[in-house]
């Protein structure tokens, strides 16, 4: 049994826009279509679109060195809210991101955020 339902959604699939509802079991997607029965959790989304989050591969995280500016989880917010499910730093940091042990720490960090993907 799906722990959410989507009730009638436009849905972007590898075959192109369906509209139907979508069952989420465990945080994955169970089926897509129509009479795919009930759940606890039921969101009518009136014909909005559900689709694969998106990647920014030119994000300005200035972590570590300028978090004043933005942070790995103010970042973290703000692509999530976005609808992005990953985020891709750029290494103009001050210090840079030039060497593993700062390029672990951005991506330790956005594990330790857990929001979206942090690379």
């Amino acid at each position: 049994m799906p722990d959410v339902i989507l009730r009638s959604a436009r849905v972007v699939t590898p075959d192109g826009l369906v509209e139907g509802d979508v069952a989420i079991a465990d945080g994955m997607i169970e089926s897509v279509g129509s009479d795919i029965g009930s759940a606890d959790t039921e969101i009518e989304c009136d014909g909005a679109w559900v689709g694969p989050a998106f990647v920014d591969l030119h994000t300005h995280l200035r972590e570590p060195g300028q978090e004043w500016k933005e942070d790995i989880a103010s970042g973290s917010r703000a692509a999530a809210a976005g609808g992005f499910g990953a985020i891709v730093a750029m290494p103009n940091t001050t210090p840079p991101i030039d060497a593993a042990h700062v390029a672990r720490f951005v991506s330790d960090r956005g594990a330790e955020v857990g929001l979206v993907d942090v690379i």
